[in-house]
C-alpha cells in the first residue's frame, strides 16, 4: 500500500513537471518570455554568457537543495527533493519548439500552463525547486513573508530580462507573471469549490 502511494505521487509529480516544461519549451521560451522560475533563469543565463541552459538547471537546482538542507528542514527538502532533480530532465527531454507563431497566444497558454503545472505540484506536495526555495529561507531567516520573497525573486528575473533582452521582452515577462498569479488564484479558488463540493456529499 505505501509502495502504491508513492507511485501515485512520483506519477503526480512528474504530470506537474511535465506540464511546466511543456509550458516553457513550446510556449514561453521559444519566444523569449522568460519569466517562470529557474527555467528562465536557465534561458537568459544561456542567452548572455553561453552556458547550457540544461546545465544552469542543474546546478541552481542542486545549489538550493544544499541550502534548504543546511538552513532549513528535512521536511522541506524532501518536498522539493524529487522535483528538483527530475525537473531537468523534463525541460532536457521535451523539445524547445513554438507551438505558435503569436506572442500574445503563447503568452497567455504558456502562463496559465506554467501555473497549473505548479498548481499540480503544490496539490502533491513537492516542486520543481529553484526559485520556491529563497522565499522559504528569507521567511525563516530575515521575517521577510514569503509571498514577499516570491515578488523580490519576480522582480530580480523581470530585470534579468530587461538587461539581457529588452525592453519589450521585460514587459513580457511581467504579464506573463501576473497571468501566473492570476491564473494560481483561479486554480485554488475552483479546488476550494471542488472540496467544499465533496465535503458537502460526505455530510449529506
Amino acid at each position: 500500500m505505501v509502495v502504491i502511494k508513492k507511485l501515485l505521487n512520483l506519477m503526480n509529480i512528474s504530470i506537474g513537471l511535465l506540464i511546466i516544461s511543456v509550458a516553457l519549451n513550446l510556449f514561453l521560451l521559444p519566444h523569449d518570455i522568460a519569466s517562470a522560475g529557474v527555467g528562465a533563469i536557465g534561458h537568459l543565463v544561456e542567452i548572455h554568457f553561453a552556458f547550457k541552459s540544461i546545465n544552469v538547471v542543474w546546478l541552481i537546482n542542486v545549489l538550493m537543495l544544499v541550502l534548504t538542507y543546511v538552513l532549513l528542514d528535512k521536511q522541506v527538502f524532501s518536498k522539493i527533493f524529487i522535483g528538483s532533480l527530475l525537473f531537468p530532465l523534463f525541460l532536457h527531454f521535451v523539445p524547445t519548439t513554438p507551438l505558435f507563431f503569436s506572442h500574445i497566444a503563447s503568452l497567455i497558454v504558456g502562463s496559465t500552463l506554467f501555473s497549473l503545472g505548479v498548481f499540480y505540484l503544490y496539490k502533491a506536495g513537492s516542486s520543481n525547486g529553484g526559485v520556491t526555495v529563497p522565499p522559504i529561507i528569507l521567511d525563516r531567516y530575515f521575517q521577510i513573508p514569503a509571498h514577499q520573497g516570491l515578488l523580490l525573486t519576480n522582480l530580480v528575473i523581470i530585470f534579468l530580462n530587461f538587461y539581457i533582452l529588452s525592453p519589450i521582452d521585460g514587459l513580457f515577462a511581467t504579464m506573463s507573471i501576473l497571468i501566473m498569479s492570476i491564473s494560481m488564484k483561479l486554480y485554488a479558488a475552483i479546488d476550494d469549490m471542488r472540496i467544499m463540493r465533496v465535503n458537502a456529499k460526505i455530510d449529506r
